[in-house]
């Protein structure tokens, strides 16, 4: 199986941009999201799951949470872990993949690499960066000969890809081999003042 993944800037688009993948009806194409623990409450929320999905998504939320077996299972949330890219809430096949990698019962399986969801490794940071940022990352497994139709179904919502990502979080100030201390004081320091804030 092949795996395509784009980053979108919020859940908004990523939702959008699965609901085209999934409108295809194509027999072995899966699509899971992932992104910061706030896709939770977007993830609860969604009118096309049906009752059985949200109780396994309320059973499934939180990081070292127990996931339940049953109907929600697939479609519930559960955390993944990404090298160079830390723990992720994800929902769809690649939260059943974690599960399964960790004994079938506790969320926190991990992935080897970006590149085994289609992102190569030297983009690690960005990644990192775009989800640390609100963005919500679509990914999708499919067989090879589904790859024009799955591509065409993501490309109709719009995104930057990582490399454009890139420069356009280093004008914000951020650097591609920041630390996260860094970050860190870099945000407090570009931080804007709350006037409603007595300054001690």
């Amino acid at each position: 199986m092949s795996v395509i993944t784009r980053v979108y800037d919020d859940y908004t688009a990523a939702h959008a941009a699965r609901l085209n993948v999934e409108a295809l009806g194509l027999p072995g194409v899966e699509v899971s999201l992932m992104g910061n623990e706030s896709i939770q409450a977007h993830y609860q929320h969604d009118p096309i799951r049906s009752p059985d999905e949200v109780s396994g998504t309320a059973t499934g939320a939180g990081v070292g949470a127990t996931i339940g077996g049953g109907a929600g299972l697939l479609a519930g949330l559960g955390m993944i872990a990404i090298p160079g890219v830390g723990p992720l809430v994800a929902a769809g096949w690649l939260a059943a993949t974690a599960v399964g990698a960790a004994g079938g019962a506790v969320a926190g399986g991990a992935i080897g690499a970006l590149a085994d969801i289609g992102v190569p490794d030297e983009y690690a940071p960005v990644f990192s960066e775009a989800i640390r940022r609100g963005g919500v990352a679509v990914s999708v497994q499919f067989p090879e000969s589904a790859r024009a139709d799955v591509e065409a179904a993501l490309d109709r919502i719009s995104t930057l890809p990582l490399a454009d990502r890139r420069v356009t979080y280093e004008a914000d100030g951020w650097r591609y081999d920041e630390t996260e201390a860094e970050r860190e004081t870099r945000l407090r320091a570009t931080a804007p003042l709350n006037p409603a804030l007595p300054i001690v």
